[in-house]
């Protein structure tokens, strides 16, 4: 008896469709050859949520699926890095200044607390001067500390965004150092003029709204960074100073000032007089409720200090607030001229001086 096998070719239907061997009891399904192409095709977009999963969903076309998809991914995390660079920037804005004012208002310098006793002042009186320089001293260090803050966040940011886009940051960050080691040597003044900001702000040389003589220029701080102090003179001139090129400080606006009144009188008139005058007004000036809260210390009457052909000058001194030192010497000096003129000590219709003639009467031609 001889075996013989035989290959036998499943059926195929008129539509192409292979029917699929099933188990007796389960209905016959058959897949047709569509179904199985699009079975087998997979998202050509990466696992997770992210726009080209989404846009392969609405679209089902691979190529505008991954390229589009791409773009809005970088745009997205552009815009991310944006929105939490300016979120950190006011968030660090915010903490800087609450600190800053902490800080500076819970103790002020020491020498002016010393000064402030010295002087003999009150406490509410202590707590009045430290807190006016606390709030310019805070004003200066908030400002510019949140230029340094919003700088260095902002370098980040744009490093973030460089690297979203796969931009090898290594040979960046290699030239900036190179570049950092070149400047160091190259812009040696400016280096000077951050150290010279630094060194200024640390020891409270001066701060904004202070009223400084720094050799080239006079006037009010309006603006002070880490290079230029920025100073607004009296008659309204802008001027720009390199922190480097400061070689002294004289302010006008710490702890208190000694306002010094001259008064010339004229040769003939009665020095002693003219000083119970002077003493008289300088304690009315004290006693005046306007005026008393700024004055620190008893006005001194020094006398005499300057004696020419012309006049007699007699000096009153007096310790004032810092922030009135100018008005303070203002109505000073009104009130002892109004009271020698009162008083017949000044002439206001002479000119003080004393003309002497070159021959003497009657004498021989």
């Amino acid at each position: 008896m001889t075996n013989e096998y035989r290959l036998i070719e499943p059926p195929v239907a008129p539509d192409g469709a292979v029917p699929v061997p099933v188990r007796p009891g389960r209905k016959r399904r058959r897949m047709t050859v569509v179904t199985v192409a699009a079975a087998e095709t997979a998202s050509p977009c990466e696992a997770g949520f992210n726009a080209c999963t989404l846009l392969f969903k609405l679209t089902e076309n691979e190529e505008f699926s991954v390229d589009a998809g791409v773009v809005l991914d970088k745009i997205g995390q552009v815009l991310l890095i944006l929105i939490a660079a300016f979120a950190l920037r006011w968030l660090v804005n915010r903490a800087i200044a609450r600190i800053i004012k902490q800080v500076t208002t819970i103790k002020g310098p020491q020498s002016i607390a010393e000064l402030a006793d010295k002087l003999g002042s009150s406490n509410s009186r202590r707590e009045e001067l430290l807190g006016d320089r606390s709030a310019k001293r805070a004003d200066t260090l908030t400002g510019v500390l949140q230029h340094v803050a919003g700088i260095v966040i902002y370098t980040i940011a744009f490093m973030l965004v460089l690297s979203a886009f796969n931009v090898n940051l290594a040979p960046i960050l290699a030239s900036a150092g190179i570049a950092g080691i070149a400047i160091g040597f190259g812009a040696q003044n400016l280096v000077q003029d951050y150290l010279a900001g630094i060194f200024i702000l640390l020891e409270d040389q001066y701060g904004v709204g202070d009223n400084v003589d720094v050799g080239d220029a006079t006037g009010t701080v309006v603006d002070m960074g880490l290079r230029v102090t920025t100073l607004r003179s009296l008659d309204g001139t802008l001027w720009y100073v390199r922190n480097g090129q400061i070689l002294r400080v004289g302010n006008s606006s710490q702890s208190w000032a000694y306002v010094v009144v001259d008064t010339p009188l004229p040769p003939t008139a009665d020095i002693d007089r003219a000083g119970e005058i002077i003493t008289e007004v300088a304690a009315g000036f004290v006693e005046d409720e306007e005026w008393s809260d700024h004055i620190l210390k008893e006005p001194e009457y020094l006398g005499p200090i300057e004696m020419t052909i012309d006049e007699i000058k007699v000096r009153l001194g007096v310790r004032t607030t810092s922030d009135q030192q100018w008005a303070a010497g203002r109505e000073l000096r009104r009130r002892v001229t109004e009271a020698l003129r009162e008083a017949g000590i000044i002439d206001p219709a002479g000119s003080g001086r004393i003309y002497v003639p070159r021959t003497l009467p009657n004498a021989p031609a």
